[in-house]
């Protein structure tokens, strides 16, 4: 702030001086003028009355116009005082300097003067510069003061700048050091200034938001993997000890079931791992623009003989006009679009119809998959997204609550938008992506 105050008062020094210098320069040349002026009427006066008038001239206007402020002489041609103020001759011709002698009442005094020749005569006009003076010397003044008051003022605004700074830049370090500590639920404070360290304040907090809610999810997946691991873990511990005590019949059948569990931990874990890749990762190495269109008319013919064994049916209702290739990772979209299209056919239930869709979002595709199952109640439509959530967890063994965890996760990964939205009946499941500009951002 000293800094940017020594630059304000040196601006306005140098913006001083060339005001000083351009008004003294104005009232010069207005001088001049008038100086001018005076003897040009002296020469209309020596052309319309010779010699004689033009003394007279001279004498009434040393009379009318007063010194100090106005001095007038006419000389002979060698010097000899004739008539007026002006006591001796100056030795130049033209524009020039000469000093007016002090008085009793008045100091001796530099004036502005012009000296020529009418007639047979040398005639000086001079005026004082007094105004010019006056005038540079108030603006002068006027600017010290100005500067001296912008100086105090800067010095004054940069010390209350650096308090709340100060203050602000420790309130932030005492919140980073809360949440070091374990304390994510604590935020900066927004002020009503939407100052930069409010829009860092805003920014910190949204981290803060979204390591709150990876916290939250790390701590209910933890809390998930724990208990839907134990269950088949108990049912391995139990399968292994009724082997120990069984026949040798017996025993190859316990070990087949313990292996049909080791194998449904072993996919769990995986897709467990899965999910954390693709929520850890940001890189887009792998994302191409590819046909979304040909990729869903695929699933629906790879489909159809699927579900056709649990009485149910898969169409694909292409685009009524053009539709933007989708950006992305080929392969997980596809993942994705499975999950999806298995999560509709496992709990739509027998006789239900599965649809998919495809339209134009804002400048990429939107795809949706429609079933005219019993739906999933609103409150609950976030927390499907949730590792290892059921709607059903005590009647439901088929699946492991991972899939639409997975659907979450994908679509996160490309930026793109997942909703589940009442078909009545019915659920629709709709992906919003995103165009491949928007990376390009990034």
């Amino acid at each position: 702030m000293l800094l940017v105050t020594a630059v304000l008062v040196i601006v306005l020094s140098i913006a001083g001086l060339f005001a000083y210098d351009r008004i003294t320069s104005a009232l010069t040349d207005q001088l001049r003028a008038s100086v001018a002026e005076d003897f040009v009427l002296m020469q209309d006066a020596e052309q319309r009355a010779g010699e004689l008038g033009l003394a007279q001239f001279i004498t009434w206007a040393s009379a009318t116009r007063a010194a100090p402020t106005f001095a007038f002489g006419l000389f002979t041609q060698s010097g000899v005082h004739v008539a007026g103020n002006i006591a001796s001759a100056p030795d130049f011709t033209g524009w020039g300097t000469i000093t007016l002698p002090a008085s009793t009442s008045e100091p001796a005094r530099d004036m502005l003067a012009r000296a020529g020749v009418i007639g047979d005569h040398v005639v000086v006009v001079a005026s004082t510069n007094d105004d010019a003076a006056t005038v540079g010397a108030v603006v002068l003044e006027t600017l010290a003061i100005a500067g001296l008051v912008i100086a105090l003022a800067g010095l004054a605004v940069g010390y209350i700048a650096s308090r709340n700074a100060s203050r602000k830049l420790r309130r932030l370090a005492q919140t980073l050091e809360s949440v070091a500590g374990g304390n994510t639920a604590v935020r900066l404070p927004i002020s009503h200034r939407n100052d930069q360290f409010d829009f860092v304040s805003r920014e910190i907090n949204a981290y803060l938001d979204r390591l709150s809610e990876l916290m939250a999810t790390l701590r209910n997946t933890a809390i998930a993997i724990a208990h839907d691991l134990k269950s088949p873990l108990n049912r391995v511990s139990i399968l292994l000890q009724n082997a120990a005590a069984a026949g040798p019949e017996e025993t190859a059948d316990y070990l087949d079931r313990v292996q049909v569990e080791m194998d449904g931990l072993k996919d769990t874990l995986d897709t467990i791992l899965r999910i954390s890749r693709i929520e850890a990762s940001d890189d887009t190495s792998a994302f191409a623009p590819f046909d979304m269109d040909e990729m869903l008319a695929d699933l629906a013919q790879t489909f159809a003989p699927v579900v056709e064994d649990q009485q149910q049916t898969i169409t694909y209702s292409p685009p009524d006009g053009p539709v933007s290739q989708a950006f992305g990772d080929r392969r997980m979209l596809q993942q994705l679009l499975v999950n999806l299209i298995e999560n509709a056919a496992r709990y739509a239930g027998p006789g239900a119809a599965i649809t998919l869709g495809l339209g134009e979002g804002d400048g990429a595709p939107v795809v949706w998959v429609r079933d005219t199952g019993p739906g999933i109640p609103d409150e609950k439509r976030e927390r499907v997204f949730e590792p290892f959530y059921r709607l059903n967890a005590e009647r439901d063994e088929r699946g492991t609550g991972l899939g639409l965890a997975m659907v979450k996760a994908i679509a996160a990964r490309h930026r793109a938008g997942i909703v589940l939205e009442d078909a009545r009946p019915g659920l629709i499941a709709r992906l919003t992506m995103v165009p491949q500009s928007a990376f390009s951002r990034h």
